[in-house]
């Protein structure tokens, strides 16, 4: 088997880049893989005879109407020595025109060829089972798309040699072959995702298929040897609320280790500080003693509306480190510790709050909303949510999770992405016993991906990127901490990369607790690192904090009006069929 290609061409007009180009390129950055433009001028004048000579291996991409322009010197059956020379070539943008449908059929040999439109109606993808190389964990899929999320198909005929990746009932959506020894993949996508453009919610495979779906796979199966990728998906069950009592609403701590057990999965609870003194003896108990399979981090520190979506950094501060003592107070009382990692109440946060996490201790933050809250500017991308986490504000990693009803097909596009599976629910993700929660696990355990439950802040922390770069494994660090193992003979020198636009608040970069030297460039934090045979490193980099020295100041009106939101939300939850509280 081939190892892949090393470098991407990007066929272009003679004239400026066009707007898919340009969204194209962004997407070649974002997975790392290196590229170079090549004009149709340039490619028909023979400049490509230098990275033939080199002999190293290229795919090239193209929209249909590049391609139609460069192919038009050829004859008949035909193709130019450096498209032959080419590992593969990827194809996309096949307009319903006389000049599209001739390209297609120029390239498949199938003289009756057609390119059908489905832009306005709804459609069913079949991923296909046979190449799991590049279909990974959607493999086997079969996917509802709604109108608008698929805009054409190609219509052709299979002589034996057609490999359908995505087809549907209009034609393929994706699809590879080979003519006259050119192996092409064509997408029916007629433009590329800008990865650039904002976002307010989380990506959808059933709305945005098109233009992204095919063209990840491509990227990360033909450019597999030097993009971005992971070695294993991390993945955790996150249940939000519940206090640490034997029973909370349709959850049953025993009827979930006894799950646990039978289908291999971990679970963290997002536990609301305030409930620190609210727990009781035998359920901490049980989280002791099945440490690996049971954890708690930090759900916000009141659980009040908003209250991580202040845009005051001395608020945050206080809430910040009121939750600190409050889940030291239950670590001292409890012995039972928590995990650093924040999951912010109702989703909602401010670009300051990712800051404040910073300075206070916690290494990432775990959440459903992909923007901040209220009237907080939104920067994030599309890019971003195809991170394995959002960096955008203050470089603090914010990771998002899903729930069931997002779908199976968003868990799998997120594992050949590279992000980590968290799974998020409350109490109700237990309503018969946990039987539609065991069955979700059943899917997600049968897709083709390497799944390591873990609970949630070893899952943080072990979610990186990773590729190969001059002899040195170069390694993309998105958490303030990352444990990474050598499971090799010999010593593996790795170079630890991390973006840090906020560099002045670092104290330092520590190895296994050490001090190290550290390097900074480029907004990035620069890190080399060996680790012997059969060892762990867990890295992790130390900010100064702000004193300790903020009191307790809030009115009793509001902490009568806490606690009564937690027994009303209580009461709602273990009585939800007598009590209709909106809280």
């Amino acid at each position: 088997m081939d190892t892949g290609s090393s470098i991407a061409l990007l066929l272009r007009s003679d004239d400026t880049p066009s707007p898919d180009d340009c969204n194209l390129s962004e997407i070649l950055e974002f997975f790392g893989i290196p590229w170079m433009a090549l004009t149709v001028s340039e490619a028909n004048e023979g400049n490509v005879a230098s990275l033939m000579a080199s002999h190293q291996q290229f795919s090239v991409l193209t929209s249909a109407s590049c391609l139609a322009k460069a192919l038009r010197p050829c004859k008949a059956g035909t193709f130019p020595a450096w498209l032959a020379a080419a590992t593969s070539v990827f194809v996309y943008g096949f307009q319903a025109a006389d000049r599209g449908r001739a390209l297609l059929r120029q390239i498949t040999g199938d003289p009756d060829a057609e390119i059908d439109g489905i832009e306005a109606r709804p459609t069913t993808v079949f991923v296909t089972d046979a190449f799991p190389d590049m279909c990974g964990p959607m493999s086997a899929l079969r996917i509802q798309l709604e109108p608008g999320a698929a805009d054409a198909a190609l219509v052709i005929r299979d002589d034996g040699e057609l490999q359908s990746i995505l087809g549907a009932p209009e034609g393929h959506l994706f699809v590879g072959f080979a003519n006259a020894g050119v192996r092409f993949f064509a997408d029916a996508s007629l433009a590329m995702v800008d990865i650039c453009e904002r976002a307010a919610t989380y990506f959808d495979v059933k709305k945005r298929f098109a233009g992204a779906v095919p063209v990840v796979m491509y990227l990360k199966w033909s450019f597999r040897a030097v993009c971005w990728t992971t070695s294993e998906t991390n993945a955790c069950l996150i249940i939000d609320d519940p206090p640490l009592w034997p029973r909370y609403g349709c959850l049953d701590f025993g009827e979930l280790l006894r799950l646990a057990d039978k289908q291999t999965f971990a679970t963290t609870v997002a536990f609301i500080p305030w409930n620190w003194r609210r727990t009781n003896r035998d359920t901490v108990a049980a989280f002791r003693r099945n440490s690996g399979k049971l954890s708690v981090c930090v759900h916000g520190c009141d659980h009040t509306r908003g209250e991580f979506s202040a845009r005051s950094a001395d608020l945050l501060d206080r809430r910040l480190k009121t939750a600190r003592r409050r889940m030291k107070s239950l670590l001292n009382e409890t012995a039972l510790d928590h995990e650093n990692v924040m999951v912010f109440p109702q989703g909602a946060f401010s670009p300051e709050a990712a800051s404040a996490l910073k300075r206070n201790g916690f290494f990432a933050a775990v959440n459903t909303e992909v923007a901040p809250a209220d009237d907080a500017s939104n920067e994030t991308t599309l890019a971003d949510l195809w991170s394995v986490a959002i960096v955008r504000y203050g470089g603090f990693s914010i990771y998002t999770r899903r729930y069931i009803h997002h779908g199976i097909e968003n868990f799998a596009f997120d594992g050949i992405l590279g992000k980590p599976c968290f799974v998020a629910g409350h109490h109700d993700i237990f309503r018969d016993h946990g039987s539609e929660l065991a069955e979700f696990l059943q899917q997600l355990a049968s897709l083709r991906w390497k799944l390591c439950w873990r609970t949630l802040g070893d899952a943080v922390c072990r979610s990186y990127g990773i590729r190969p770069d001059d002899g040195t494994i170069t390694v993309k660090m998105f958490a303030e901490q990352l444990r990474i193992e050598n499971g090799e003979a010999m010593a593996r020198r790795i170079r630890v990369v991390k973006e840090e636009p906020q560099v002045v608040s670092l104290k330092n970069v520590t190895v296994n607790q050490e001090v190290v030297a550290h390097e900074y460039m480029d907004g990035c934090l620069r890190v080399i690192v060996d680790i012997p045979p059969g060892r762990t490193a867990d890295i992790r980099c130390v900010y100064h904090e702000q004193p300790d020295a903020f009191p307790d100041s809030e009115a009793v009106s509001y902490r009568l009006g806490v606690a009564a939101r937690r027994y009303l939300s209580e009461l709602r939850d273990n009585y939800g069929h007598l009590f209709r509280f909106g809280v």
